[in-house]
C-alpha cells in the first residue's frame, strides 16, 4: 500500500509537469492564461503554429491583451523559431532573396507578444527592431550576388538591439494598458492612430483598413465616411511618399 501511495504521488507530479509550456529558461503555466491552447501554439518553436495562433489572437481582440502582457513577465524567455521558410526577421540567419518581413526579434517571447500587441492596438511601444529595410536587403543582394547564384541564399546577421531595452519597453506597454483598458477598443485604436502625429502608426492604420489583419467591430463604410475620411484626405497631402501612396490607394478603394 505504501508503494502504491508513492507511485500515485509520482504520477501526479508528472501530470502537473506535462501541463507546462517549456521555454529555454522559463516555464509558463498553461493555467495562468485565459487562452491556453493558443498561447501554447504562439510560444512554440514552429513558425506555422506561431503565425496562425497570432492571427487567432488578434481576432479575439481586446480580451487577449492580458495574456500578451503575461507573456512579457519574463524578458529572458526564449524560443528559437524553426521551419521559418522564407521569413525575414532579425533572428534569421539566411535570406532567400524574397519573403515576408517581420521586423521583430520573434525568438524572444516577450517581443513576440509585443509584436501581436502592437499589431492589435496600432500603438508603437518599441518592440520593433526597425533594422530590416528594402534598401538593406537589396544592397545585400547586390553585394553578395555571386554567392547567391551559387548557393541560392544569403547569410545574414541583422543588428539586434531591442533585447537590451526590453524591460523599459515592457513597462511602456503595461503602463499604456493600465491607463487604457477601461475605455479602449480596436475601433478607438484605429481612429487614434489615424489622428496621431506618428507616420508609421498612420500607415499601419491605413494598411489595417486596406488589408485587415483582424476584424474590427464597428468598422464599416459609414464609420469611415463620418469619422476618418477627412483626416485621410488631410494625410494624403503629406510630404511622406509612403503615407501619400497608401492614403491615395485607400481613398480610391473607398470611393469605388
Amino acid at each position: 500500500m505504501k508503494y502504491i501511495f508513492y507511485i500515485l504521488i509520482f504520477a501526479s507530479l508528472l501530470s502537473c509537469k506535462a501541463k507546462k509550456i517549456q521555454l529555454q529558461d522559463d516555464v509558463i503555466q498553461s493555467s495562468d492564461f485565459d487562452y491556453p491552447r493558443l498561447i501554447n501554439d504562439f510560444t512554440s518553436s514552429e513558425w506555422d503554429k506561431v503565425s496562425k495562433a497570432k492571427d487567432s489572437l488578434l481576432n479575439i481582440g481586446k480580451p487577449i491583451i492580458p495574456d500578451l502582457i503575461r507573456l512579457m513577465e519574463n524578458p529572458k524567455a526564449f524560443k528559437k523559431l524553426q521551419n521559418t521558410g522564407d521569413l525575414i526577421y532579425p533572428g534569421a540567419t539566411e535570406f532567400w532573396g524574397h519573403g515576408r518581413v517581420v521586423d521583430y526579434d520573434l525568438d524572444w517571447i516577450a517581443i513576440r507578444a509585443g509584436w501581436a500587441m502592437e499589431n492589435l492596438t496600432l500603438q508603437h511601444f518599441g518592440f520593433s527592431e526597425n533594422v530590416i529595410t528594402e534598401k538593406e536587403l537589396m544592397d545585400l543582394h547586390k553585394k553578395d550576388y555571386a554567392n547567391y547564384i551559387e548557393t541560392g541564399i544569403h547569410d545574414v546577421n541583422f543588428e539586434r538591439k531591442k533585447f537590451k531595452e526590453l524591460e523599459s519597453i515592457i513597462v511602456n506597454a503595461k503602463e499604456w494598458w493600465n491607463n487604457s483598458k477601461k475605455s479602449w477598443t480596436p475601433l478607438i485604436g484605429l481612429k487614434e492612430a489615424i489622428f496621431s502625429n506618428d507616420i508609421p502608426r498612420q500607415i499601419d492604420a491605413i494598411l489595417q483598413m486596406r488589408y485587415p489583419r483582424f476584424e474590427i467591430k464597428g468598422y464599416n463604410q459609414e464609420w469611415f465616411e463620418n469619422e476618418v475620411k477627412a483626416r485621410v484626405i488631410e494625410l494624403n497631402k503629406s510630404d511622406d511618399e509612403g503615407l501619400k501612396l497608401q492614403t491615395n490607394l485607400l481613398l480610391r478603394e473607398k470611393t469605388k
